[in-house]
């Protein structure tokens, strides 16, 4: 019975710790598959999906896996939950899956095409939009029992996404379509780029967001009638962005290639990077609500945030401190694991920087990069760099200062 009492108070622990964690963390690498799509049921249950027929099944928020066999043998490229008993699975070759038990199995239905498939719209448990490769546009009306095929042409559908009547749907060669009347009709609004648009999400009735290769972010404030390239706080043209989602009208968030992850506060005018906490190109965005998300991509990479990606960052003050500084960390020694605190004071408004380097000068990780105005401010992350002395160094327009603390297993 103490044993028990024991695992149970160990197994809280863990989760809470977890639950506690700020910013992004990783749930699994492992292996060399790609993760194309992930998404969300619950907090708990998260679904991800990949190469050669790759299904992976979480019921615990991300700390064990279960791969789930099912006939796809195909890269899978979308997983879509619309509710426990409806969750759909598209890939390469037409194929598409249907759960009905919450992700416990999964059963093949015949779509009629060898097109790969991109990306689906519920618009309720029975009637379902399918969009993919060659502009293909498939309908369903009776929960994928048969289907309607109504569009073909050159270029890839390969998102889509609705807000009420607001519809779009983006592809490459800077595909866009956009239908205002709930999909009766779809309009030719491509144009603002000749770059592959990957991901599309809408913030409201008149906002949205499409991003694409070669780090193209376009935005539109009309419907999706015109469209407005816009340039982040680093340059992006390196990077394939792979995956946006709105969290509120302000707030939206994008994953990219080389662990890239970007967020916005203003409704998509101004970006700036968030510590990813891993390098690993990202395929693949979910968000639960404004606060609980997924990214996945290569090497069977998924990683998690219950923060939208942001570290614990509490002003203290609003007082313009004289210089740039960096308070004592608390606790000093840490824990490996535990939640650390440090204070640091702005003299200016600007783009601040926060790393932790070991006594060599190597960079051990990003804890903060993002504009904050002049004050003090205390921020919280998650300490779980092996054990030993470490130097945090903190950057603002120019000046640094750097303050030793340590880690203890």
């Amino acid at each position: 019975m103490r044993s028990a009492l024991l695992f149970s108070a160990l197994f809280l622990s863990v989760i809470c710790s977890a639950a506690a964690q700020p910013g992004w963390f990783q749930l699994r690498s492992e292996g060399d598959p790609i993760l194309f799509s992930v998404d969300m049921l619950d907090a708990d249950n998260i679904t991800a999906v990949g190469s050669d027929g790759l299904i992976l099944q979480s019921s615990d928020g991300g700390s064990n896996w279960l791969s789930i066999p099912s006939a796809a043998t195909d890269n899978l490229r979308r997983i879509r939950w619309y509710s426990p008993s409806l969750g759909v699975i598209l890939g390469n070759d037409g194929v598409i899956l249907k759960s009905t038990n919450a992700g416990g199995s999964w059963t093949q239905l015949s779509s009629g095409t060898s097109e790969a498939l991109f990306d689906i719209h519920f618009v309720d448990e029975n009637n379902w939009l399918v969009v993919g490769q060659a502009a293909l546009v498939m309908t369903t009306t009776n929960g994928g029992a048969a289907w309607e095929d109504g569009g073909s042409g050159l270029n890839n559908y390969n998102e889509i996404t609705f807000h009420g009547d607001l519809g779009i749907v983006v592809g490459n060669k800077g595909t866009v379509r956009v239908t205002e009347d709930g999909g009766g009709k779809w309009k030719d609004r491509s144009g603002a780029t000749a770059n592959e648009l990957t991901s599309v999400s809408i913030g409201d009735d008149s906002t949205a967001i499409a991003v694409g290769a070669n780090g193209t972010i376009l935005r539109t404030e009309d419907k999706g009638r015109t469209w407005t390239e816009i340039a982040a706080s680093i340059p992006l043209s390196t990077y394939r962005l792979s995956g946006v989602r709105h969290l509120s009208r302000e707030r939206v968030v994008i994953a990219g290639y080389g662990g890239l992850i970007l967020w916005s506060t203003d409704t998509g005018l101004s970006w700036y990077p968030q510590e990813s906490n891993t390098s690993i190109n990202l395929e693949a965005l979910a968000f639960l609500n404004n606060k609980i998300g997924v990214a996945a991509g290569w090497n069977g990479t998924v990683m998690r945030t219950n923060t939208a990606g942001s570290l614990g960052v509490t002003k203290l003050g609003a007082e313009r401190p004289s210089g740039i500084r960096v308070q004592d960390a608390w606790p000093n020694p840490v824990r490996r694991g535990g939640n650390a605190k440090v204070r640091i004071e702005i003299p200016g408004n600007g783009t601040v920087n926060l790393r932790v380097y070991d006594l060599l000068g190597r960079e051990c990780r990003g804890i903060l990069n993002e504009p904050l105005e002049a004050g003090s401010y205390s921020i919280t992350w998650d300490a779980t760099l092996p054990k030993g002395v470490y130097l945090y160094r903190l950057e603002q327009n120019g000046s640094s200062q750097v303050r030793k603390f340590t880690i203890l297993d």
